[in-house]
């Protein structure tokens, strides 16, 4: 009897992605994830030359090498902005003559005993500014002195231990800003003395305007009611101030004072003779040149009246 074989079952499509993707699922597990690459950090320290970068780009900090004897050997460009001296200006030079005078004394001892006992030093001293950096206008001030916070450590040779130099950094004192907010209040001060002299001297000049005008207004007038008033007083009082001196011994006479009369002529209209004649309408009617006149003609009709009357009035009719 022959055996019937079953037919074998083909695969449909759905049978055939089951393999792949459980292949492509445990390729998936089997591969490592790649780490994260992380930024590598710039070490300043890595460049060229960071050490002179770093010293000259501190300017808040005065950089100091310093010799045994507190000489300045090295000195940090920040002198120039803090202080307004130069670099080369404080080298060869001592440090404490830079100091204030009641300073020196404390810092030089702590200075001795930092380089003695190799131990780091602290102290705090006042620094002079540059004269022309404090007030550029008056270079017979003092020179300003700033507050510094000075840090210090002696170096020496490993080998031999000798002293070899002394590192230290001087700071302004509590902080930079505080030392700028001293100089800003203290030409604060110096601007309002300066407008309060400037108010002064404008009052003064005013008030010497105001005598200027014056006198100049007074010497205007000068010669107008006030002289006239004084020729006047000169005119009446001039015939009772005039006394004639006598004798020692003989009585002084008295000028009797001649009445400010206007005579003016009848026949010509004068009013300014030095002398007046008696004319045909009576005593002083006449010019001194019309009465001369008259009495020569008077004469020559035989009236002699009239240049005797003439020659006796003319001593009393001076007018001065």
């Amino acid at each position: 009897m022959a055996s019937t074989v079953p037919p074998t079952p083909t695969p449909g499509p759905a049978n055939a992605t089951m393999p792949m993707a459980e292949a492509s699922s445990s390729s998936s597990s089997s591969v490592p994830l790649s780490p994260t690459k992380e930024i590598p950090v710039f070490e300043f320290t890595k460049r060229k030359r960071w050490a002179d970068l770093l010293v000259t780009e501190l300017n808040d900090t005065i950089i100091l090498v310093l010799s045994e004897t507190c000489q300045v050997w090295y000195c940090g460009n920040a002198v120039t902005e803090l202080l307004g001296w130069r670099d080369e200006e404080l080298v060869d030079t001592d440090l404490v003559d830079l100091m204030h005078a009641s300073d020196r004394g404390n810092f030089r001892n702590a200075f001795a005993e930092s380089v003695r006992g190799r131990t780091d030093m602290l102290a705090y001293a006042r620094l002079q500014c540059k004269n022309e950096f404090y007030v550029s206008a008056d270079y017979t001030s003092a020179p300003r002195e700033v507050l510094f916070e000075i840090r210090g450590r002696p170096h020496y040779l490993p080998d031999s231990g000798d002293f070899k130099c002394y590192f230290a950094m001087a700071q302004p004192y509590p902080s930079r800003n505080t030392a700028m907010l001293n100089t800003f209040l203290e030409l604060k001060m110096e601007n309002e003395r300066l407008q309060q002299r400037v108010a002064q001297l404008r009052v003064q000049s005013q008030a010497l305007d105001g005598a200027a005008n014056n006198f100049f207004a007074t010497s205007d007038n000068f010669g107008g009611p006030a002289l006239d008033s004084s020729r006047t007083n000169f005119e009446l009082g001039v015939g009772s101030s005039l006394v004639p001196d006598a004798d020692d011994d003989g009585p002084r006479k008295k000028l009797k004072r001649a009445a400010a009369e206007q005579h003016v002529c009848v026949t010509c209209g004068r009013t300014d003779s030095p002398e007046w004649r008696k004319g045909p309408m009576g005593p002083k009617t006449l010019c001194n040149a019309c009465g001369l006149r008259w009495a020569k003609k008077a004469r020559k009709n035989g009236d002699g009246d009239g240049e005797g009357d003439g020659a006796q009035n003319s001593g009393s009719s001076i007018v001065f």
